[in-house]
């Protein structure tokens, strides 16, 4: 969704999020000190909070993840993967946010207030926002610009993306009131309601009036009726190195990571982060691993053209844990590697998270054959004792 600025024109100061979001690690954060954090994958956001709401537990230190059940050495892999499907539950599943999922406000909801919860979300993702993890990307970007203290242009606020139905069709009439007699019928069925909304100008108004009367009813709606959960929200991200102080004072350059402007990852992006780990030229099996990646491309250009299910988030996934590249990169390329097939047998390609090495077999002279291998090893991994 495009971000609509006051005035209809964009901030010329420009941030580089990479820089800040360094210079925010290296200020904070202890490489040499570690948290062994146990997560139950099938309550994940119950474990997370348990984790964070410990007396020793310590936001600076680095997290050693370890998913019950599963073995693997937590070298950045299952911590990738575990802030990703964190994000994941703190939208869905916290109870703090509601409407489309990649566009949520926060609910108003006071039992969530009191029970603490916005400042459990706010920990949380300032928690994977400060290791270098994903944020939720799913806030609508007016309500995002009036947290950081912006005024954007509400007139042309979409009300379709409002989560509750009765206010849609409210807010809805009054964006359609155009004429005298309109404006007579609105002041007669919703006068009161627009009135508590904090407009008690709208027995007053004009026809004129209306554009302002819609931007303030949506204001009203989005961001002051939910005033103290917000307030809750961002001290829980504050609690954190200030964290959501610095979000504030750079909220240009933090839009990509609250809210959902991100594009696809295209082949050209995923290219770039793969390096191959080829035999000597010359060798039997460097032919055979030539035969493979040529089946690998044909693979990949299914993909762009989306010809199969498969996303080039799906293979990062895979790869690395995450579904996305951090903003401060991977501490590597990923490397493509190869394996023989054991005669009579059909070994699926595998991954290593933490080693960001994906495993191919060699010889493989039909992309239809490395795809549907590729489908059947995405589909069947579920964890890190699964590759």
């Amino acid at each position: 969704m495009a971000v609509a600025y006051e005035n209809d024109s964009p901030p010329s100061e420009e941030v580089d999020l990479a820089t800040i979001l360094r210079t925010f690690h290296e200020d904070h954060i202890s490489g040499n000190l570690v948290s062994t954090i146990c997560i139950r994958r099938s309550k994940l956001l119950e474990s997370a909070i348990k984790a964070i709401s410990r007396v020793t537990f310590c936001w600076t230190h680095s997290s050693h993840i370890e998913f019950v059940g599963e073995h693997a050495d937590d070298m950045g892999g299952p911590q990738r993967e575990f802030f990703r499907l964190l994000m994941i539950e703190v939208q869905t599943s916290l109870g703090i946010f509601e409407g489309k999922t990649a566009q949520v406000f926060l609910s108003y909801d006071q039992t969530a207030l009191d029970q603490q919860k916005y400042l459990k979300g706010g920990n949380l993702i300032a928690w994977s926002i400060a290791h270098g993890g994903p944020c939720i990307k799913a806030l609508d970007p007016c309500l995002f610009q009036l947290m950081c203290g912006q005024e954007p242009t509400l007139e042309q606020f979409d009300w379709h993306v409002l989560p509750d139905p009765d206010v849609q069709s409210k807010v809805k009439r009054i964006e359609q009131c155009k004429t005298n007699e309109d404006l007579i019928a609105l002041q007669r069925d919703l006068g009161d309601w627009i009135s508590e909304c904090g407009i008690p100008g709208i027995f007053s108004a004009k026809v004129e009036d209306m554009p302002k009367i819609y931007a303030y009813v949506v204001k009203h709606y989005i961001y002051l009726r939910t005033a103290k959960m917000i307030h809750q929200f961002t001290e829980g991200m504050n609690a954190y190195g200030k964290l959501w102080d610095l979000v504030k004072k750079n909220w240009i350059a933090f839009l990509p990571l609250f809210t959902n402007m991100q594009e696809p990852l295209s082949k050209a992006a995923f290219k770039a982060i793969l390096t191959y780990n080829y035999s000597d030229r010359g060798t039997n099996n460097r032919q055979t691993e030539e035969d493979t990646i040529y089946s690998w491309e044909m693979v990949l250009n299914m993909i762009e053209d989306k010809m199969v299910e498969i996303r080039f988030e799906d293979l990062l996934v895979f790869i690395t844990g995450a579904d996305e590249v951090p903003v401060l990169g991977f501490r590597d390329n990923i490397c493509v590697d190869f394996y023989d097939q054991a005669e009579g047998m059909r070994r699926l390609p595998y991954a290593s998270t933490c080693m960001l090495c994906l495993y191919l077999p060699r010889g493989v002279t039909e992309e239809n054959d490395l795809q549907q291998m590729l489908s059947q090893a995405i589909g069947d991994s579920l964890g890190f004792g699964k590759v």
